[in-house]
């Protein structure tokens, strides 16, 4: 199985000889933001994907920036961006299989108030490397708000 760097780099050097602009610049910056972790990039798969899960979610803040200041083309550009980074990210859950790691958290946890989501969280987000923690926790929030009232 090839490592998560190598598959980069070799994919870095396929858009250097396919001359695809946008994928040679996504790429790279892929590989610069591993590398600024760690100058060989000899890090171990689930750290890539934190790395590269900061960095798609940084460029989808941009995409909103730039539709709040009617510039489209840009965030068009950011969103085949962000398409690219998320070809070496996991699979992301859906709603209803979120819904369902955070209903057996809770009853492992026996968390049974909004005070108690940060332990729900802790263990979801440890079983479950490369989860979309906001997704994760808007969802923990809304399980654990009745229990309150």
């Amino acid at each position: 199985m090839e490592k998560l760097f190598e598959k980069i780099g070799a994919d870095l050097r396929a858009a250097m000889k396919a001359k695809d602009e946008l994928r040679l610049e996504t790429l790279r910056m892929m590989k610069s933001k591993v590398l600024l972790v760690n100058a060989r990039g000899d890090l171990p798969d689930a750290e890539i994907v934190k790395i590269l899960l900061k960095y798609a979610k940084s460029l989808k803040q941009s995409i909103e920036e730039f539709k709040k200041v009617n510039r489209p083309d840009a965030a068009e550009k950011v969103g085949k961006e962000v398409r690219i980074v998320e070809e070496y990210l996991p699979k992301q859950l859906s709603e209803a299989e979120v819904k369902e790691l955070a209903k057996k958290a809770i009853a492992d946890t026996g968390a049974s108030s909004p005070k108690q989501m940060g332990l729900v969280m802790k263990k979801i987000m440890a079983e479950n490397a490369g989860i979309d923690g906001s997704v994760v926790k808007k969802i923990v929030s809304g399980m654990l708000k009745p229990a309150q009232e």
